[in-house]
């Protein structure tokens, strides 16, 4: 294994069952109470194959748990069929988005042919994403409709979920959002002549009636639909804004060639294979109304990006505010094959790197508004972000970028402000900071004055993952609370660990120090506190 370099976070990883103790300096709140589980990729090889891709590595679960100013340290691979497949077999037989299925080499090439053409209800469930609450479960998942529940205390994998049992559709955002009641909302995609952008709810067992369980999905349904542009080149999208009473996508110029799709068994083409980066594509919004399923009817236009991450979105004055972490071009996702992150390159793409940005949408185009007008003319705090009215009645949409530091894995204090008008959304640096002399880590934005706080790195081998935000239950103001900031490290002479800041000044107020030699590059946390905390 390397000693030094991103390539040492793209080995294999082992469970740890038995919590462990972390060493502490500094002092935490006392609400800091509960667990949070961190989800990514955590095995890269199996056997003699390696995955190619960063989303492709089997689903390693880490839970960092805190109890009477203490933390504990445990790891566990999620137990997918896909886990269990490649197991077995001691080689990658379950297909990702990025790496090919290795052939069986039993199979003569017409037994693997008539298998993979009979093979229409592929599952892909390597839920290595993030999480998603119901009721009283807590679900992996990933961006297709295939999902595990997972014990917290564990981190066992319980029973498989798959919400395409209620609504037709063939893949969905790994980022789930839900309400104060705690209904689950979500934009999937079904392919095919008739290829559409699936608007589904699930409302919450604990308050709907008759539910199997207090964590089941079967109260799962679609809102409504809304067509693909191209049929056969659909866009492919992680993530998508909600405000009160609506839900909001980007079409973005990422497609998906579908009749390669269908082929890429027998042509040996990954998912990642089937995308391109298309110049001449416009990005489209869609909105849908949450509660009648109908669309806005204004056709809202922007010029060419892709985001993978939103922050909050709310409604003010007639317009709808969606914040997110916009990418000026991203390819067909190059950047994050394996081998390029071992080198570390992968963070200074300029194209490449994301950055905090705002959209103004109006709702209605107001009455008497001529062509070359911009519809956000009359409304003092839309600065920086346009709406101008076309001569074929289309709205060409302009945003505005809210923070000049490059960030990631945006997040908010949800329980406070969700869907509301709001100041400060938090990130990670990671994908624009190798070169960087001022060694940026945790930023906080503050989307009211535009400024920011940085908690700074200590040095280049410290990559910070997703910041957590935990809000103290006697909090008044939106930023009191504290941040749970995992920090990988790259170099074996540094122990990985979990800064704890004051989300208020972006100082730092503890640290644990994690006793395992390394920790992966993950995705995306969750974190849930003790009952009354």
């Amino acid at each position: 294994m390397e000693k030094e370099g991103f390539a040492r976070l793209f080995h294999n990883f082992e469970n740890v069952i038995e919590p462990k103790l972390c060493s502490k300096s500094g002092t935490v709140p006392a609400y800091l109470k509960g667990t949070m589980v961190r989800n990514g990729p955590g095995m890269f090889k199996i056997g003699d194959n390696e995955y190619k891709h960063w989303f492709d590595g089997l689903g390693y679960i880490q839970r960092y748990h805190f109890e009477d100013g203490k933390m504990y340290y445990s790891a566990r691979y999620l137990e997918s069929e896909a886990y269990q497949k490649n197991m077995e077999a001691q080689r990658i037989v379950a297909g990702s988005f990025g790496t090919a299925a290795f052939p069986d080499p039993c199979k003569t090439i017409f037994s693997r042919f008539f298998s993979n053409f009979v093979a229409s209800d592929e599952k892909h469930d390597n839920a290595n994403v993030a999480f998603t609450p119901v009721g009283d479960g807590l679900y992996a998942c990933t961006e297709t409709p295939h999902m595990y529940r997972v014990d917290l205390d564990t981190l066992k994998t319980m029973e498989p979920a798959d919400f395409s049992k209620y609504v037709s559709l063939h893949t969905c955002t790994a980022h789930q959002l839900y309400d104060s009641n705690g209904d689950i909302y979500n934009i999937g995609s079904r392919f095919g002549p008739d290829s559409a952008h699936v608007f589904t709810v699930t409302r919450n067992p604990k308050t709907a009636e008759k539910s199997i369980s207090d964590h089941s999905w079967e109260h799962t349904s679609m809102i409504g639909e809304i067509k693909c542009s191209e049929a056969f080149y659909p866009t492919y999208m992680h993530s998508f804004g909600m405000s009160e009473n609506y839900l909001i996508m980007f079409e973005s110029p990422i497609r998906i060639d579908i009749k390669k799709f269908v082929m890429r068994h027998f042509i040996t083409t990954t998912y990642r294979d089937c995308m391109k980066w298309h110049e001449d594509k416009d990005v489209r919004v869609f909105i849908m109304d949450k509660k009648t399923g109908g669309q806005l009817k204004m056709k809202l236009k922007m010029a060419p990006f892709f985001t993978f991450h939103h922050a909050n979105t709310f409604e003010k004055d007639g317009c709808l505010v969606v914040d997110y972490c916009r990418m000026e071009r991203t390819g067909n996702f190059d950047a994050l094959l394996i081998e390029n992150m071992k080198t570390g390159e992968f963070q200074n793409d300029p194209n490449f790197l994301p950055y905090l940005t705002r959209l103004i949408i109006p709702l209605s185009i107001p009455e008497g508004a001529q062509p070359g007008d911009n519809l956000l003319k009359s409304l003092d705090w839309t600065s920086g972000c346009s709406a101008i009215l076309q001569e074929n009645g289309e709205i060409r949409l302009k945003e505005k970028r809210a923070c000049d530091i490059s960030m990631e894995f945006p997040r908010y204090h949800w329980e406070k402000i969700n869907m509301q008008e709001y100041k400060y959304v938090y990130g990670s640096s990671v994908l624009g900071t190798q070169k960087s002399e001022d060694l940026p880590g945790i930023v906080k934005a503050d989307l009211a004055n535009g400024r920011h706080k940085v908690w700074r790195r200590e040095n280049v081998q410290q990559v910070c993952g997703e910041p957590i935000f935990v809000p103290d239950p006697d909090g008044v103001e939106e930023d009191d609370g504290i941040l749970i900031v995992p920090v990988m490290t790259i170099s074996d002479g540094q122990r990985p660990f979990v800064l704890i800041l004051d989300a208020r000044n972006i100082t730092e107020i503890a640290r644990f120090t994690i006793p395992e030699a390394r920790i992966p590059l993950g995705f995306h946390a969750f974190y849930q506190g003790r009952p009354g905390i």
